[in-house]
């Protein structure tokens, strides 16, 4: 009896819930994004481009990345950025043993379509990665052979 008593309570809250939900699905409300809807929106902005970066590569792999024999080789090109271009920094606040870590992108319809980010100290320079929405899916290497040719290796 006691049960029966507690499930005649409950029934009405069950019913106000599916209704409330079928009501939130007829008016177009959407479920919480999958993390690949939450990236593709925030590439719409400089902010959401540089908090997707930072989240990519921490300060402790950027300087894992960036010793003298990975500096970028200058017989290699760079991103060439053309039309509109959106630019930014990361850890811009925070004592990063660098001058400045920069990206810079080539946009497509108001959201990211390639970007390059960098690293420079001094005459220093490091070209992390050139990317785009594709190889977004992949996991940055943050220790490639020095002795791949864009980069200038050891000094000899």
């Amino acid at each position: 009896m006691r049960s029966s008593f507690v499930l005649l309570l409950l029934l009405p809250i069950a019913i106000g819930c599916s209704s409330q939900q079928a009501s939130d699905v007829r008016k177009g409300a959407k479920a919480t994004p999958t993390p690949e809807e939450e990236s593709q929106r925030d590439l719409g902005t400089t902010e959401g481009v540089t908090a997707m970066l930072e989240q990519r590569w921490s300060l402790d792999s950027i300087r894992t990345f960036c010793i003298p024999e990975r500096r970028h080789n200058p017989a290699y090109q760079n991103l060439v950025a053309e039309g509109d271009t959106w630019e930014g920094q990361l850890h811009p606040h925070a004592e990063t043993g660098f001058d400045r870590i920069f990206w810079y992108a080539t946009t497509q319809d108001d959201r990211l379509a390639e970007y390059s980010l960098n690293v420079q100290r001094g005459t220093d320079f490091w070209l992390l990665e050139i990317g785009n929405l594709e190889s977004l899916k992949n996991q940055p290497d943050f220790e490639p052979d020095p002795s791949e040719p864009h980069f200038v290796g050891a000094e000899k």
